[in-house]
């Protein structure tokens, strides 16, 4: 369980990196950035929210592995 909230707050932090230099990159010609963009509109506008979801996962994985090494 430990292991997977770990994974996934780093493919959230990955993913809000991704959409902040999407954000900033997007320009007249057609690149990455403007594929990525159109994709996922919302989150290239804000990818706070993203990065929010990763530092809470990552919360969680710290006290899940808090308790599983007091319990032990």
């Amino acid at each position: 369980m430990a292991k997977l909230l770990l994974l996934l707050a780093i493919i959230c932090a990955f993913a809000s990196f991704a959409f902040y230099t999407a954000n900033d990159a997007v320009g007249d010609a057609p690149n990455w950035a403007s594929t990525v963009c159109t994709a996922a509109r919302s989150l290239c506008h804000r990818p706070r929210e993203v990065a929010i979801a990763a530092a809470v996962l990552a919360g969680l994985w710290i006290v899940v592995t808090f308790l599983s090494s007091v319990r032990d």
